[in-house]
């Protein structure tokens, strides 16, 4: 079988190198080099199986002089030869011995892609000693010059086998925009699928275009746009190479830049993605902003080497991917305003600072955020609006900027038409770049009584000045409006511990006559409620009548179906039920005084009867309800009968939606 095994690895290399040999034309993208290489990996391994080596004829190439335009020889074709195996020597003809023009570029792409500055194409002693570090890489029974050996399966775990390789355009980096002086742009990636092999990715060649009006040239590409290109893995840089006219080849009238030497491993039946990156140059004419322009991987512009030592290309079919020029990134730069998710919610706040125990100190009533874009930005002026409803007592006179504990700025409240607003001047608060900062509006509020009095700030695009690192100004966009905070001198702290909501018993049947279709259903919703007494004694309902502490009608709670409030459900559909806790004295019909300072958790459940033969019953088969707590009746020694009721409509304060009946 061995015998066999030798006969037939012999056969097919004496075949090839008679193939070769006589120059017969070669199928696909494969080089003169290439075929070579194949060739010396079925020496080297009929030389394993007899025990012996093989010598392939390629050897490290020597040189004694520099090499430049018009030098020829030997060590001239020895120099395109290895050049030709990283892929950055692509002359259809093969190696002419000729240092030309084309031999030139060659020499400055890979001396771009080996970080030897300035690369221009001179193969002096400088690239010699890089040649000599990297050129010569060995396997078995062979010498093959290289950074990567074309047709070698160094680094591959399945020896042997042949696999294919399957290239295809990545949904990201979706189209992106280079801006002057952008770094490691992402604007391509590249789907690698290795099947049956591993696959090891040698090099990546991409064709530069214009496709815009602006640009007259596919050169302006490199000229004017883009001066580096990478290949990457991740964040790793595989590869890399200037764009310059001695790296980017023209062929016919297109223009491509070779990255080689990537040896980047695909495991066989895995799929990688590498992205393609560029270098923006640091400034270009304004006429270029705003144009298009493409990076696109050619058939074939892909190479990789599966474990029998053959070389796999793809795509089939090319794709491309576009990218747009724009300005200085500064110019672009924007703020957006937004209400931070840890904004204050609708709340009710009693006031008892002062000897007359009827004044709040920067009350918080919104945090806002502040995120800066393509650029550092700074806030230099913000104007936030304090809107007050309810009684005329209570004021607010001295808004308060902080950035986390850090005070940012302050300024006097002013009456305007409409709305009472504070301006914040020359703050100067920097947000950097694609970043978000976060700012708490708070407030001093001066007179407060036993009636409620509401706050509110907001802030919107015209209220907000900001400017680029340069000093420019810049484009604003959003707003943030804080949620309605009440304010007293005295009444009830009250906090929603938890809510929750069940059905039970038999749904509606929605067939039959009316008697067969009667409903044992029943929805509760349960609302923990912690209350504390602040400023006084509290009672809650109104003692020796019956208003109770938490009405039995829908005066304490709203219903909402299918996400909308709906008062058609009567009284007599619908059931609370609580205790009254020990520390909360009974006074009269089902409410209690709370002392001052007091504190109690009262679990209140309201509940919605779902038989439909009950009067003013108007219950939807089929809908979703929930339950909202809008408030409660209290009074103090001091006060007429009060509603507390800042959490009315807030969905905070709602349960969840539940299928009923």
């Amino acid at each position: 079988m061995t015998k066999q095994r030798i006969a037939k690895i012999a056969g097919i290399a004496v075949g090839a190198t008679v193939a070769f040999g006589s120059l017969v034309p070669m199928v696909g993208a494969v080089t003169i080099a290439e075929l070579q290489a194949q060739i010396n990996a079925l020496m080297a391994q009929l030389a394993s199986l007899q025990g012996g080596s093989v010598s392939t004829g390629m050897t490290a190439c020597t040189f004694t002089r520099s090499l430049t335009i018009g030098s020829t020889g030997a060590d001239v074709t020895c120099l395109q030869n290895y050049l030709t195996g990283t892929g950055h020597f692509t002359f259809s003809g093969g190696s002419t011995g000729y240092f030309g023009s084309v031999t030139q570029a060659a020499v400055a792409a890979w001396q771009a892609a080996n970080g030897i500055a300035p690369a221009v194409g001179y193969f002096g002693p400088i690239s010699q000693a890089r040649y000599s570090a990297v050129a010569v890489t060995t396997v078995p029974g062979t010498t093959v010059p290289g950074t990567t050996i074309p047709g070698g399966t160094v680094g591959l775990s399945t020896p042997g086998v042949e696999g294919t390789v399957t290239v295809s355009l990545n949904p990201s980096p979706a189209s992106a925009k280079l801006y002057e002086g952008d770094s490691n742009k992402d604007v391509l990636g590249i789907k690698l699928e290795a099947k049956t092999s591993d696959i090891r990715i040698e090099r990546i060649k991409l064709k530069l275009d214009e496709n815009d009006t602006t640009s007259t040239s596919d050169t302006d590409f490199y000229r004017k746009i883009a001066s580096r290109v990478y290949i990457k893995d991740g964040s790793a840089v595989l590869g890399s190479a200037d764009l310059n006219i001695n790296t980017v080849v023209k062929d016919g009238t297109s223009y491509y830049i070779t990255v080689a030497g990537l040896g980047f491993i695909v495991p066989k039946n895995t799929t990688k993605v590498l992205t393609v990156a560029l270098d923006a140059m640091s400034a270009w004419d304004d006429t270029f902003n705003g144009d298009a322009w493409t990076v696109t991987v050619p058939v074939d512009g892909v190479r990789g080497v599966d474990g029998a030592a053959v070389n796999q290309y793809g795509p089939a079919t090319a794709f491309n991917r576009d990218f747009t020029s724009n300005g200085e990134l500064a110019e672009s730069a924007t703020l957006a305003v937004s209400l931070n998710s840890g904004s204050s919610l609708a709340n009710q706040v009693i006031c008892t600072s002062s000897t007359d125990e009827d004044e709040c100190d920067e009350l918080e009533l919104m945090k806002v955020d502040f995120k800066a874009e393509k650029d550092d930005v700074t806030l230099t002026d913000l104007v936030v609006d304090i809107n007050m409803t309810g009684g005329d007592t209570a004021t607010a006179t001295t808004a308060w900027l902080y950035d986390g504990s850090t005070l940012v700025g302050s300024a006097t409240i002013v009456e305007l038409t409409g709305a009472n607003s504070a301006t914040f001047d020359d703050i100067d608060f920097v947000v950097p770049k694609d970043m978000t900062k976060t700012l708490s509006v708070k407030v001093d509020i001066r007179d407060t009584d036993a009636t409620t009095n509401s706050f509110a700030a907001d802030i919107d695009t015209d209220d907000v000045t900001a400017e680029n690192a340069q000093g420019t100004g810049i484009t604003e966009s959003g707003s943030a409006a804080g949620r309605v905070i009440e304010v007293r001198k005295v009444g009830p702290q009250i906090t929603l511990v938890s809510k929750s909501i069940t059905t039970d018993g038999v749904p509606q049947n929605d067939t039959g006559p009316t008697s067969a279709n009667r409903s044992t259903s029943t929805l509760s919703a349960t609302f923990n409620l912690k209350i504390k007494a602040v400023g006084g004694d509290l009672t809650f309902g109104r003692g020796g009548s019956s208003t109770s502490l938490f009405a039995t009608t829908t005066g304490s709670f709203a219903i909402y179906r299918n996400g909308t409030y709906d008062g058609t459900i009567g009284s007599s559909a619908t059931s609370t039920s609580y205790t009254i806790p020990s520390a909360c004295t009974s006074v009269g019909t089902q409410s209690c005084t709370l002392a001052e300072g007091a504190e109690v958790t009262i679990p209140v459940t309201f509940q919605i009867l779902g038989r439909q033969v009950v009067t003013g019953s108007t219950l939807t088969v089929g809908s979703l309800y929930a339950v909202g707590f809008e408030g409660f009746t209290w009074h103090s020694a001091a006060a007429d009968t009060q509603r507390t009721t800042f959490m009315a409509t807030s969905t905070d304060w709602r349960t969840a939606d539940v299928s009923f009946p």
